[in-house]
């Protein structure tokens, strides 16, 4: 598995690593094989939580949306989408894709930083 020396873990998932990622989705074969994580983010209350994680595998860009209830479970929503460059920078400036309901950054920043980088070509 292939991991970015820089890759942002952030909110509770702050600190972690790919190990932590298998076990939250419940994966147990090879869907981290070959995969560099470039940021992975999971926020969560007492009703529910949302997680969002950015890879790249054969320089194709994937995203990873999830969400689930007060029983805490991400297992089987490992479902990762093709995305480029531009529909996620749209998402985060024109939408809100990395903010909280009263537009705080929940990783907004992080993922324009990283989208910067990988505009300008910085190997990852």
């Amino acid at each position: 598995m292939g991991t970015y020396q820089n890759t942002v873990f952030l909110n509770e998932w702050h600190g972690c690593d790919a190990e932590q990622l298998k076990k939250e989705f419940g994966l147990l074969g090879n869907e981290l094989a070959n995969v560099t994580i470039l940021l992975a983010t999971y926020i969560h209350d007492e009703l529910g939580g949302e997680a969002f994680v950015l890879v790249r595998k054969g320089g194709v860009l994937y995203e990873v949306n999830a969400s689930h209830d007060s029983m805490g479970l991400l297992t089987g929503q490992w479902e990762p989408e093709e995305t480029f460059l531009a529909a996620l920078r749209h998402r985060v400036e024109q939408g809100r894709l990395g903010c909280a309901a009263d537009g705080s950054n929940l990783f907004a920043n992080e993922l324009l930083f990283l989208l910067v980088e990988l505009e300008m070509g910085v190997p990852l």
